[in-house]
């Protein structure tokens, strides 16, 4: 547990230092407070999937109350994170940079080991609570963008995917998604919903309007191919659809 609080806690330094390298007056809630919403997407250009401020029986939820949570792909040989401390599902911790500032974040540390060919820690958020055992869906094929803060270590990429389950879409894996390339701190990146694409390896192939239209989660991934030792720690801030 002490490793874990000193991991966490040289991270948030580091972060702290790159927010206040770019701006020495506002504050992290000032910059992100134009993000800020319910969950309801009552602004016509932006809808507020996540901001990581919204906690429901010692858990993180979705803006739109649905279920976040982590979990774990390998191909043979298990890989491991660490999250909120005694989470059942897990789930991420939610942390601040500051003692005094309100904004939230969400962090995991993770481990990827091999032998894999394939191995993956996800955090995965539901825009909405289930009903009936069903996840239920959010028509975000209006927006054109999500735009999202990222920070990681240990991985150049993370994986973000779109999914659409229970709502007729026939694809249980390899949802429209893309890689992207970190760069070095906290950084907002924005992806073109037009830029997603399937793995070469799903032989169902959907139509990234219609994920859209029936959107039930998004994911983020820490992962690897022919998979050698690698670990780190993810921090995840403000997912947010635009036009």
């Amino acid at each position: 547990m002490k490793l874990r609080v000193v991991a966490i806690g040289f991270l948030l330094i580091a972060l702290s230092t790159a927010l206040n390298a770019s701006s020495s007056t506002d504050s992290t809630a000032q910059r992100w407070s134009s993000f800020w919403s319910q969950g309801t997407p009552t602004d016509e250009m932006k809808f507020v999937y996540i901001d990581f401020e919204r906690q429901e029986n010692g858990r993180v939820v979705s803006n739109g109350g649905g279920f976040v949570q982590i979990y774990t792909g390998q191909e043979s040989t298990p890989v491991k994170f660490k999250g909120l401390p005694n989470a059942s599902p897990g789930a991420p911790e939610i942390v601040r940079i500051k003692e005094n500032d309100p904004n939230h974040l969400a962090t995991f540390e993770y481990a990827l080991t091999g032998p894999n060919q394939w191995a993956n820690v996800t955090l995965e958020i539901q825009g909405r609570p289930s009903k009936n055992g069903k996840q239920i869906a959010d028509d975000v094929s209006a927006y054109k963008q999500l735009s999202l803060q990222l920070y990681a270590t240990g991985v150049d990429y993370l994986r973000v995917e779109f999914i659409s389950h229970d709502q007729g879409i026939m694809l249980n894996a390899g949802f429209p998604q893309i890689a992207l390339k970190l760069k070095p701190g906290l950084n907002t990146y924005l992806i073109p919903l037009k830029g997603l694409s399937q793995p070469s390896w799903v032989e169902t192939r959907v139509d990234t309007k219609d994920i859209m239209k029936k959107l039930t989660a998004v994911s983020i991934s820490a992962y690897c191919n022919q998979c050698a030792p690698q670990h780190g720690a993810v921090v995840v801030d403000n997912l947010v659809f635009q036009k």
